[in-house]
């Protein structure tokens, strides 16, 4: 028993000092949700994660915590998976975009939004696919 107390605390000591050697960054973003057809700004929060070679890792929730995803992202590449809540109900999400890094900590974001088993008549207007603009500082 002491012998995997052991090798549980050390592989635990590993994995901790591995994620203090990274970069973990708090972000804020400003979205437009589907800019193409409306010009209403949105927040959004997160953690970013930075990998190495130019890959990260991290989560955001939006302002009033309807949309939330899990996002992998690579050089210009970006991936987000998560959930969108509307009318009570709690549907998959997924996005796809191109990223450019501005300058050190800013960010701009493209991508495709699409919330495949949300019903067509439901009151958020995020569950319709859609373009989304969005601007990112990470501190």
């Amino acid at each position: 028993m002491k012998k995997y107390i052991i090798i549980v605390s050390t592989l635990v000591l590993c994995f901790s000092s591995y994620l203090q050697a990274r970069n973990i960054a708090p972000t804020f973003s400003i979205r437009y949700e589907d800019f193409i057809n409306s010009a209403s700004p949105s927040a959004a929060i997160g953690l970013k994660f930075d990998l190495n070679d130019g890959k990260y890792t991290g989560f955001q929730v939006n302002s009033d915590a309807t949309d939330s995803r899990i996002m992998l992202g690579w050089d210009w590449g970006v991936i987000g998976i998560g959930t969108l809540t509307t009318d009570a109900e709690v549907y998959a999400h997924y996005t796809f975009g191109v990223g450019l890094e501005v300058v050190d900590g800013l960010s701009t974001n493209f991508e495709y939004c699409m919330t495949p088993d949300a019903p067509a008549d439901a009151t958020n207007l995020n569950a319709a696919n859609r373009l989304r603009l969005s601007l990112s500082v990470a501190f």
